[in-house]
């Protein structure tokens, strides 16, 4: 629905560049002009609305441009330097910094296969678990995931920042073990104080099982450790403060 929406955008953008250059034929334009122009005054707002009602959408068009600036950003000789060494040397290093680049662009169908060998190879390798992890999480294989993780849970908690307690925890409630993530979140705000995520995500499962008063309490949480935070991380976990002002308009 998100690519579909710029997709539309795009072709306005498109249109009204053509319109303004004049070549196209007089009656195309004719009828275009209003269509282009309403059109303009409806996705603008109805954009800006989605982001306060669906605040998480922001974040999910943040991490297409990040992939496709990866895209841009990465030189097409490093990428090939790369792959000729993951065929000539057959390391697995290389294969999970590959992998990992591979993920960063979104090309998840061609990470999956080099981190699944360089897992083969190397078993115990917390990056190539890690990378693997996430390639599963992005395409629902929640149950290879939360394998994985749960071996770089064991080995390093905080894994990446702290960032591997909430992709662990993100994999045990897709699969219905509310419990275990529960204990994930509780254990990652014993580190991480405050954490946006952990927090609103913590919140939302104390609120399925009933304690409504420590959910609310968690995402007023939220909203006052983004109020104190740097500008740089409000930038980063904003959307999450949207949530959680939505989630308490709504209950109270």
């Amino acid at each position: 629905m998100r690519r579909a929406f710029f997709a539309v955008i795009a072709l306005l953008v498109v249109s009204w560049v053509l319109l303004q250059l004049g070549v196209l034929p007089a009656p195309l334009a004719r009828v275009l002009w209003p269509v282009v122009n309403t059109a303009w005054g409806l996705a603008c707002p109805l954009f800006f609305l989605s982001l306060w009602i669906a605040p998480g959408i922001y974040q999910e068009t943040l991490g297409d441009y990040r992939q496709f600036w990866e895209r841009l950003r990465v030189r097409r000789h490093e990428v090939g330097d790369l792959e000729r060494k993951v065929a000539t040397l057959d390391k697995p290093h290389h294969m999970v910094q590959l992998g990992s680049l591979y993920l960063r662009q979104g090309r998840i169908s061609r990470a999956i296969p080099l981190l699944e060998k360089a897992l083969a190879r190397e078993p115990d390798t917390i990056e190539a678990q890690y990378r693997l992890a996430l390639a599963y999480l992005d395409r629902h294989r929640y149950a290879e995931a939360a394998d994985l993780l749960e071996k770089v849970h064991a080995a390093t908690p905080a894994y990446d920042y702290g960032t591997a307690y909430l992709r662990l925890a993100e994999a045990q409630t897709r699969l219905g073990n509310t419990a275990r993530a529960r204990d994930i979140y509780e254990a990652m705000l014993k580190f991480y104080p405050g954490q946006p995520e952990c927090c609103y995500q913590l919140g939302l499962l104390l609120a399925e099982a009933g304690e409504r008063e420590q959910a609310a309490k968690l995402m007023r949480e939220v909203i006052f450790t983004l109020r104190h935070s740097p500008p740089f991380q409000r930038r980063r976990n904003g959307h999450w403060g949207l949530k959680a002002r939505w989630w308490l308009w709504r209950h109270g």
